[in-house]
């Protein structure tokens, strides 16, 4: 097996679909096993026709071999134009002695590849790749008749798999630890402090505010307390309230007298010859009236 460059070189059909400035890994034709039934049918036929050659002493039979020779012929000159070229940007397969043809496929593209090895390819020594896709059909699948398929499986690795730098751009540089920091030069300058600031009281007082100096005002009793009603006494008769009791039990069992409201905050009484409407409440204390109860 020659070297890829040195393939590459000798063969100028090669050359014509090379781009300038990818490196060739393999370069490769097909292996003869491709050939191998076409020289065996060439053959079988070349025996059967000198044997009715020799035994009918005809002519004519000679035409069968021409026509196996002639497929033969066909078949080593398409297998002549059949390489299997891969570059560090992508894998390239001629073929076709009439026409023409070239498959190819990006690396980038490659996501997986296959290799495979039958019974008879590990006797002759060739092999089958098949490249995966992302879902996608390419033009070049699937590679048959590989020769020496380990170690070109080995540089489709190397070249598929791992990146390579790209030429005149040295190598990457592996970082073994943290990146250092970055360290200012030069005398550092003390950061500023912050001083705290003096409470000054308003000008023409102390220094206690002012609403802690004031002292409360003092309370007319006379006066209600906030909240309390503010009902005037209008001289009539005050009823006692039916649920007010003068004792109430405390939390130990002792009873205690209530404390009574303050004649300020009780409401006024009616007068004797103001009628009483059935809804109105009882007064503040005593027994109060009766109400009856108008759903009954």
């Amino acid at each position: 097996m020659e070297p890829p460059d040195e393939a590459v070189r000798t063969h100028r059909h090669l050359r014509r679909y090379l781009l300038t400035g990818e490196t060739v890994t393999v370069a490769t034709r097909l292996h003869w096993a491709k050939i191998l039934e076409p020289i065996a049918t060439a053959l079988a036929v070349t025996v059967l026709v000198a044997w009715l050659h020799s035994t009918t002493g005809t002519g004519w039979v000679w035409l069968l071999w021409a026509v196996a020779a002639g497929r033969f012929l066909f078949r080593w000159a398409e297998w002549n134009y059949e390489w299997f070229v891969a570059t560090d940007k992508r894998l390239i397969l001629t073929y076709g002695f009439i026409i023409h043809k070239v498959a190819m496929m990006p690396l980038v593209k490659v996501t997986d590849m296959g290799y495979s090895r039958t019974p008879t390819g590990q006797v002759l020594g060739y092999g089958r790749f098949v490249m995966e896709s992302a879902g996608q059909d390419q033009a070049l699948r699937q590679v048959d008749y590989v020769p020496n398929p380990d170690h070109t499986y080995r540089t489709l690795c190397d070249t598929i798999f791992m990146p390579r730098t790209q030429p005149g751009q040295g190598q990457p540089r592996r970082s073994e630890g943290p990146p250092p920091s970055v360290v200012p030069s030069g005398r550092r300058e003390p950061r500023p402090t912050t001083a705290e600031l003096p409470i000054v009281p308003p000008p023409g007082r102390g220094a206690a505010h002012p609403a802690e100096s004031r002292s409360p005002a003092p309370q007319d009793a006379s006066r209600p307390a906030p909240g309390a009603p503010t009902w005037q006494a209008t001289g009539g008769v005050t009823v006692p309230q039916p649920f007010d009791s003068s004792e109430v039990a405390g939390p130990s069992g002792r009873t205690r007298p209530r404390q009574g409201r303050p004649a300020s905050s009780r409401r006024p009484a009616r007068s004797r010859g103001s009628e009483r409407s059935p809804y109105d409440p009882p007064s503040s204390d005593g027994p109060g009236t009766t109400v009856p109860d108008p759903f009954l």
